[in-house]
């Protein structure tokens, strides 16, 4: 499933997650652990001097996004329970990995779903991707057209194909037809020959 570009201006990842005494789960009540909303991510004040991080990684595996928040939203007593973190969206993010204060990761999750930029080496403005958006598969590249629907036309290439093709199988079905002739005439002439002997 090809992922569709976002079509809003500075979106950022909203993620559903569960605070259970220091570790991070994704919260079991949302059908997807995370959303893209039309919101710009601005880092909000942390105010513990332990807080946790969260890392955006790519597809060539670069970190290229890091934010901090606190999962008890400077509450010491909150133990236990639902949070929402937000984070800056990346257009080539394949996963977001989520560390506690002593950088021991607790929680990965895969965001390719909603990355329009694939870091492939192709620049595919079809998808979304040119200099701004995808600058490792566009920066200094010819983006290539929108590929043709499978309504387009055929290309010239798999004319010549198609035709090739159609020419073997009147070859060989030709091949077959006169060999049947043939054997049909030569039992033809032999019930012939053996009623005349």
């Amino acid at each position: 499933m090809a992922a569709e570009k976002v079509d809003f201006d500075n979106p950022s990842y909203l993620f559903h997650l569960y605070y259970d005494n220091g570790q991070l789960l994704a919260d079991r009540d949302f059908e997807f652990k995370y959303d893209v909303v039309p919101e710009e991510y601005k880092p909000g004040p942390v105010t513990t001097q332990f807080p946790f991080r969260g890392e955006a990684t790519n597809f060539l595996n670069q970190v290229v996004a890091a934010f901090q928040f606190d999962p008890r939203g400077g509450d010491p007593n909150f133990l236990k329970g639902k949070i929402a973190v937000k984070a800056p969206y990346v257009s080539d993010a394949q996963k977001v990995v989520f560390y506690d204060a002593q950088n021991k990761p607790l929680l990965t999750v895969f965001v390719s779903e909603s990355s329009f930029c694939n870091d492939d080496g192709v620049c595919n403005s079809d998808r979304g991707e040119d200099e701004i958006t995808c600058p490792n598969d566009c920066a200094g590249a010819v983006p290539l057209p929108p590929q043709e629907t499978e309504e387009g036309p055929v290309s010239g290439m798999s004319m010549v194909i198609l035709g090739i093709l159609a020419a073997a199988f009147a070859a060989v079905g030709g091949w077959y037809a006169w060999r049947r002739w043939k054997k049909t005439k030569y039992v033809q002439e032999n019930q012939f020959t053996n009623k005349l002997g």
